[in-house]
């Protein structure tokens, strides 16, 4: 598998990630979309073009799921954000969310940065 990372930072307001949503959907993209705020990270898990799941995890590592990813959207529209897309197999997709609805990683972003490279190494 190609990793692809596709990184912006549009002005706020901006319909940027429902675009990239939208255009994931027909392409059937299985992986996670990042997004990052001043506060807090957003991921949204898609499988074959559909939003699964989402969750919104802060600096003080506050877990918060948000179904249908909705607040992260929401957010976006009025803070920049960065997007980063990570195409991933379907069974890196469920580790990722199994992991989470079980409990945050105690370094989470080291864990999700090898889990992620792992799964690019291999393919």
């Amino acid at each position: 598998m190609v990793f692809l990372a596709r990184i912006m930072s549009p002005n706020p307001g901006s319909e940027e990630l429902e675009s990239l949503i939208r255009d994931m959907e027909p392409r059937r993209v299985t992986g996670v979309l990042r997004v990052t705020f001043d506060a807090c990270s957003g991921f949204i898990a898609l499988e074959n073009g559909s939003i699964v799941d989402g969750y919104e995890i802060y600096r003080d590592g506050l877990l918060v799921r948000d179904r249908q990813a909705r607040h992260i959207v929401e957010r976006f529209r009025g803070e920049p954000g960065r997007i980063d897309v990570y195409p991933v197999n379907s069974h890196v997709l469920q580790t990722f969310l199994s992991t989470l609805e079980d409990d945050l990683p105690q370094n989470f972003r080291s864990w999700f940065q090898s889990l992620f490279n792992s799964c690019n190494d291999t393919n």
